[in-house]
C-alpha cells in the first residue's frame, strides 16, 4: 500500500472519529431516507433546499430543477442502484442552454444512497486521471466526465487503499474535502526532502 496509502487510511480513521461534525449532513441524509420518492413537488423542493448545491444556487433554477427531477422519474433507477439516475438528472436544459450538472446530480443521488452513488467533484480529477492511467483503467476514448468511468476509477482507488472497508461514497467525499489537499502537500514535502 505504501506510505501514501497508510496516511490516507489514517485520515479515513480520523474522519470516522469526527462524531457530530456533520450534523446538517446527517439531517439531510435522514430527510432523504424518510422521503425516498421524487414525484411530489414539495418533497423535491425541500430536498433541493437541504442539499443546497452550488450548481443549482448559481443558476437560480430551483423550480426548474424540481420539475426536471420529477419529469425524469428516477425512483426506479434509484431503487435499482442504476447509474442512469445520475445521468438523467445531470442533463438539464435551462433558459435555452444545455447543462451537464454531474456534481449536483451525483450529490442528489448520493443523498438517497450514500453507498451506491459516488459524488462527482472536479477538484481532484487530475489526480484521479493520473491514478487511472497508472493502473491502465482509462481507455484513450474515455473521459472522467462519464459518470460510470469516474465511478470505476473511484471504486478501484477505494479498494486499492482499503477505503471501501471503512467509508461510503459520501464519507469519501468528506475525506477528500477535509484531508486530501493536506495529504498531497505532505507527500510533496517528503518528495522534495
Amino acid at each position: 500500500m505504501g506510505l501514501f496509502g497508510e496516511k490516507l487510511l489514517a485520515y479515513a480513521y480520523r474522519l470516522k472519529e469526527r462524531r457530530g461534525f456533520f450534523l446538517s449532513d446527517v439531517k439531510r441524509l435522514a430527510y432523504f431516507a424518510n422521503n425516498p420518492r421524487n414525484q411530489e413537488v414539495e418533497v423535491v423542493k425541500l430536498k433541493l433546499s437541504v442539499l443546497n448545491h452550488k450548481q443549482i444556487n448559481d443558476l437560480a433554477c430551483q423550480q426548474e430543477m424540481t420539475n426536471h427531477i420529477i419529469a425524469q422519474n428516477i425512483d426506479e433507477d434509484l431503487n435499482g442502484n442504476a447509474l442512469t439516475a445520475v445521468t438523467k438528472l445531470a442533463n438539464f436544459q435551462f433558459k435555452g442552454n444545455e447543462y451537464h450538472l454531474l456534481a449536483f446530480a451525483s450529490a442528489y443521488c448520493n443523498s438517497h444512497k450514500p453507498s451506491v452513488f459516488p459524488i462527482y467533484d472536479v477538484k481532484h480529477l487530475g489526480l484521479m486521471k493520473q491514478y487511472m492511467s497508472h493502473y491502465a483503467l482509462l481507455e484513450s476514448e474515455e473521459s472522467l466526465e462519464d459518470y460510470s468511468v469516474f465511478k470505476r476509477g473511484l471504486d478501484h482507488l477505494m479498494n486499492h487503499y482499503r477505503l471501501d472497508e471503512l467509508l461510503n461514497y459520501y464519507e469519501v467525499k468528506k475525506l477528500s474535502w477535509l484531508y486530501l489537499d493536506k495529504l498531497l502537500a505532505e507527500e510533496a514535502c517528503e518528495l522534495n526532502q
